[in-house]
């Protein structure tokens, strides 16, 4: 599973993505309210890799995008399926892409 950064300039294997998570940057080292809501994936490793996947005016769009990358990733409950149906399901989301959206 592929995911293509926000300015498109980098893409990640959801496979070696340790966490993604929503965090505030501010562009001022002190300032006291964030410049946006970022999202983050961190690769697990001895220092801990991150990047920025991109950048969103509000908390709440972060949350729907970040809600977007579960459903399009996520290997949801498939009831009363065949073998056959169910393993399709799972190789084509392992070799999606997902290109995160603008703000």
């Amino acid at each position: 599973m592929i995911i293509v950064s926000q300015d498109k300039s980098e893409i990640f294997n959801f496979n070696e993505i340790f966490r993604l998570c929503i965090d505030t940057w501010s562009s001022e080292e002190f300032a006291t309210e964030p410049d946006c809501w970022c999202i983050k994936a961190e690769k697990a490793s001895d220092n801990m890799i991150c990047a920025f996947l991109g950048e969103y005016e509000t908390e709440e769009r972060a949350k729907e995008v970040l809600r977007e990358i579960v459903d399009t990733f996520g290997i949801r409950e498939i009831r009363n399926a065949t073998y056959q149906y169910a393993d399709l399901a799972i190789k084509l989301r392992k070799y999606s892409i997902y290109e995160m959206p603008e703000s």
